[in-house]
């Protein structure tokens, strides 16, 4: 079982995996034959993992030290945009500009 250092790895690492899931079942939707029952269980169920995938951001995507959600650019970014600290190690990050 993986160790992870706080809810917004775990998050994270959820996130991805929900959606890869949520491209294949739109895939699958998108090359079965028009008007069946397949393709509408396959519409059901992308629409169930994207709503999962919203309601796990929400839950787990949040800042650990000043709890702002992180809805875009949740999988590439390093540090909170409100409080600049490392969302993984909680330290404080440098800024890139000058003031």
């Amino acid at each position: 079982m993986k160790k992870y250092e706080n809810d917004f790895v775990y998050g994270r690492d959820r996130l991805r995996i929900l959606l890869v899931a949520t491209a294949i079942g739109c895939a699958a939707s998108l090359l079965t034959p028009q008007y069946t029952y397949i393709q509408v269980a396959f519409m059901c169920l992308t629409v169930i993992l994207f709503a999962t995938c919203l309601a796990l951001i929400f839950k787990y995507c949040r800042c650990p030290n000043c709890g702002k959600v992180i809805f875009l650019g949740v999988m590439a970014v390093k540090a909170c945009p409100r409080c600049h600290r490392n969302l993984v190690t909680g330290k404080k990050m440098k800024s890139g500009k000058s003031r």
